[in-house]
């Protein structure tokens, strides 16, 4: 391939098929009102065309396309382009995210040095992207709606229309998000709602998160990077291939990094309906981590210990809170509906059990000396962690922590050498 056949006749008459197909897939997913505001900003094929470095397309059309993609999954979202410059109808505009996606894969494999069924390959892994688009519709929107579990959606604005703290009180706004998120239904939520005269705060609540919030757009930024490292077909659509791209996701990364200062590795996993809170402070991932759904996570470290090509990140379940510059380190894994204070310290062969709660500044890890490798710390379900308590194991043998135990703040705990805590 050279730089001129990127778009060339051949390109159109494969493309066509292919794209018939999803927009026979993609329309469904808008309202009449999404469509209204639909705007795709255009980029020149002479501009896609252009090589930067050995190859890959430059981060300023990156930064665009992105955006396009982001207005793909939250019409009217994304900054309007000058009307010169933008696709309204809906053929029109999923064409032209299709043509910028395609330049950028195949720019990214040409940087590789890989140009075997380079076309053919490049328009699968397009297509295929773009055949999640309702998933990631959906995936965006569990996002938006797990941020209400910040109080501050109840802002200024609505308090002066006349909803009272006071009233606010009588409503358990934590546990009726999680109640919608666990069923996949917004109505526990807008019945709560609905109770107090409040119905009218939904759509606004949800508006104010799609403006103002920055987490749901990091997130989504990792949807499209994580999904261009999968390999395999696609679900409902056995024709396409996905093939992982080289430095395309990566990049995509960095970007996130660059706009919200969180390192979101394109391969971690990440369910929905999480909610990133300040991320701007700082929020770190890594390749091997897997993070549930339904968490509330503040600016902190998700990072490895090994050098090894294995799991070494942490593993965090479904509705997990980590408090502000909490630092899990290595293969640490924490249950459901568990806490970890701000401040706090896990690293090792670490294992924490569904329901518990971890204070602030508390210190958990496995101590590896000379010539003993230490046992796990495995910590049993609904255990409470008192502020500023130390657990370490220099051990071989695991040390275990019983179910329901209540620790005091301020303890240090060792392993007996039987697997029992000594205090």
């Amino acid at each position: 391939m050279t730089e001129t056949t990127l778009f060339d006749s051949s390109y159109e008459t494969r493309k066509r098929p292919r794209l018939n197909q999803a927009l026979n897939h993609l329309r469904p997913m808008y309202s009449s009102d999404e469509l209204k505001v639909l705007r795709i900003d255009k980029i020149s094929e002479e501009v896609l065309s252009l090589r930067s470095g050995r190859g890959f397309v430059n981060r300023e059309i990156l930064e665009i396309v992105l955006g396009n993609l982001l207005e793909c999954v939250a019409p009217g979202s994304h900054n309007a382009p000058h009307p010169l410059h933008q696709e309204r109808e809906l053929p029109n505009a999923i064409e032209e995210v299709a043509d910028q996606l395609y330049a950028m894969i195949t720019q990214s494999f040409l940087a590789a040095g890989d140009e075997e069924t380079l076309e053919d390959r490049a328009l699968d892994i397009t297509f295929a992207l773009l055949w999640e688009l309702p998933d990631f519709k959906i995936r965006a929107q569990w996002n938006r709606f797990a941020s209400f579990k910040d109080p501050a959606v109840w802002d200024a604005y609505l308090l002066h229309g006349g909803v009272s703290r006071e009233k606010l009180t009588e409503l358990n706004i934590g546990a009726q998000i999680d109640q919608a998120i666990s069923t996949k239904d917004f109505q526990p939520y807008q019945d709560a709602l609905n109770r107090l005269d409040l119905a009218f705060a939904f759509d606004y609540q949800m508006q104010l998160v799609m403006s103002t919030y920055p987490g749901w757009r990091l997130l989504f930024y990792h949807d499209v990077a994580h999904a261009l490292t999968k390999s395999g077909s696609v679900e409902g659509n056995p024709d396409l291939h996905r093939f992982p791209v080289p430095f395309l996701p990566r990049a995509m990364a960095e970007l996130g990094g660059r706009y919200y200062q969180a390192d979101l590795h394109p391969e971690t996993q990440i369910g929905d309906a999480n909610f990133l809170d300040h991320p701007h402070r700082g929020i770190t991932t890594g390749q091997t981590g897997i993070i549930g759904s339904g968490c509330v996570i503040y600016p902190c470290t998700l990072g490895g210990m090994s050098v090894r090509v294995k799991q070494r990140h942490p593993i965090i379940g479904d509705f997990v809170r980590i408090g502000t510059d909490a630092s899990l380190l290595g293969p640490v894994k924490i249950g459901n509906h568990s806490t970890v204070g701000p401040n706090a310290e896990l690293h090792g062969f670490v294992e924490i059990e569904a329901g518990c709660d971890i204070g602030s500044s508390v210190v958990i890890g496995t101590v590896r000396n000379a010539s003993v490798k230490p046992g796990m710390i495995r910590i049993g379900q609904s255990v409470r962690v008192g502020d500023g308590t130390i657990i370490e194991n220099i051990s071989a043998i695991d040390l275990i922590i019983p179910d329901k135990a209540e620790i005091p703040a301020r303890s240090h705990i060792a392993n007996d050498g039987f697997g029992h805590p000594r205090y």
